[in-house]
Parts: C-alpha cells; structure tokens; sequence
C-alpha cells in the first residue's frame, strides 16, 4: 500500500485512534535509560492529533508509567500505555502478594548477575523487573552475551517473560500492547488505527490490527506482521505530521 493512500484512508475514518510505541520509534535509543528524547516534530504531530474532534493519540511502552511520563513530554489528551500494556494511564492496578513475592525474587536474582557482569542494569517496574544490557553491549560484548544467557537461564516459576532487544524482562501480567490496543479500540469506539512499534514486543500490537482498515507500522529492519515499514524515528515524524495535517483537513 501505497503511503499516501494509507495516510489518505487513516485521515477520512470516523473514528481515528494513532498509538506509537516509544523508544526506537518517537525516540532514538539511549544507552542510559532516561536520556532519551522525543522526536520533537513527532511529539507535535501527536499533540495535534489529540486535540482533533474523533481522534485519539496515545503512546504505548514497555516502560513503566511513571517512567514513561519522564521521557516523555506530552500529556493528556494524549493517552499512555505503560509496562507492554499492563498499565494505562485511565486506571490503577493493585499487586496480590504472590506476583510481590515473584518480583521481589526476579530483583535480588538480576541484581546477583549485575553483581558478575558490571555495567548490567536493573530496571525496577510496577508489574516487571528487566536486565538491560545495552550499555554492557557498547563496553564488553562478550560479557553482555554471557549476562544475556545468565537472564535466560533464571526461573520464570511460570510468569510470563519477555525477551527484546538488549532486555530480558520478567514480569507477573499476561497484559500485551495487543490487549491494550484491544481495550482502547473498545473505549474510543476507533473504526481505524495506527499503531507504529519497532520491536519484538510491538508483534503483539499488529496481531491485534485489523489490517485493513487499521494500519500496523513496523519502524526498522526485521520481519513483522505490519503491512507498512518505515525506516527510523525521523521518517515516523514525517508520517505522523502528514497524518496530522490530512486528519485536520478532514475533520475540521
């Protein structure tokens, strides 16, 4: 499908809902986990969207909430999607004491490899503790591998877990960006929706599309379920600007 066309059919929809995974997609990576910066033009291609009549604009992370808020500089109406969908920025979700215990036990077990491999991190999430290893990678590949196969080789006692780029990620939800996307197509009544993601994880995200008339958006190299490919965070900008521009055209 031709760009244009995808752009052209997404902007005439009656009910358009636009949701963007964040690192690697509104933002190049970082080696330090709170450095990363937004596409500028893509974050005011986003606001724009929010703030049309019959148009809903969210951002959908593996990162926590809070986290997610840090990096991330636009509020509400944009909606926001945390911890691959286990969190929404509409509701509050309490831990029973037996997914505390699990999580608590992933922690002291990812600090024991960060303890043999330095420049390992841990990130502490509401309903995930992740081994991150991007900046391991840049220092000592060899070492990053052997973390890499230490974080595989820890027990999930049944939880799931999630394996992406760089990351190994323990977690006690079966929550994925594709029942998210399930649940906001739900509440916004979306009779089409974008959503744009660039790893393993966003999968879940274009398994859940209806394409077409939704439209799934794979950023980067790699097979995916998307039917359109872009190929870095600048040409999201551009896409979403031009998304912006043809819905504001159409609905005002």
């Amino acid at each position: 499908m031709m760009l244009s066309s995808t752009i052209k059919a997404l902007a005439a929809t009656k009910e358009l809902a636009v949701v963007s995974d964040f690192d690697g997609t509104l933002s190049p990576f970082a080696t330090a986990i709170y450095d990363a910066e937004i596409n500028a033009a893509a974050a005011r291609a986003l606001n724009q969207l929010a703030h049309l009549p019959h148009t809903t604009a969210a951002v959908l992370s593996g990162r926590h909430l809070e986290g997610l808020q840090r990096v991330c500089p636009l509020r509400h109406p944009v909606l926001f999607g945390g911890s691959h969908g286990a969190e929404s920025s509409w509701q509050h979700t309490e831990l029973t004491s037996a997914v505390r215990e699990h999580l608590t036990r992933k922690e002291e077990e990812i600090r024991s490899i960060i303890d043999r491999f330095p420049g390992a991190e841990l990130e502490v999430k509401p309903f995930q503790r992740v081994l991150h290893l991007r900046s391991l990678e840049l220092s000592n590949p060899e070492q990053a591998a052997a973390a890499y196969q230490a974080g595989l080789a820890l027990d999930t006692a049944g939880f799931p877990r999630t394996v992406g780029k760089s990351i190994i990620e323990f977690s006690v939800t079966t929550a994925t960006k594709g029942t998210w996307l399930e649940t906001l197509r739900e509440r916004t009544g979306a009779t089409a929706m974008v959503f744009l993601g660039d790893d393993v994880t966003d999968e879940d995200g274009f398994r859940a599309l209806h394409q077409p008339p939704d439209v799934g958006i794979k950023v980067g190299e790699g097979d995916s379920l998307a039917t359109v490919k872009l190929a870095d965070v600048d040409a999201v900008a551009h896409f979403l600007t031009e998304l912006a521009t043809a819905r504001a055209a159409a609905v005002q």
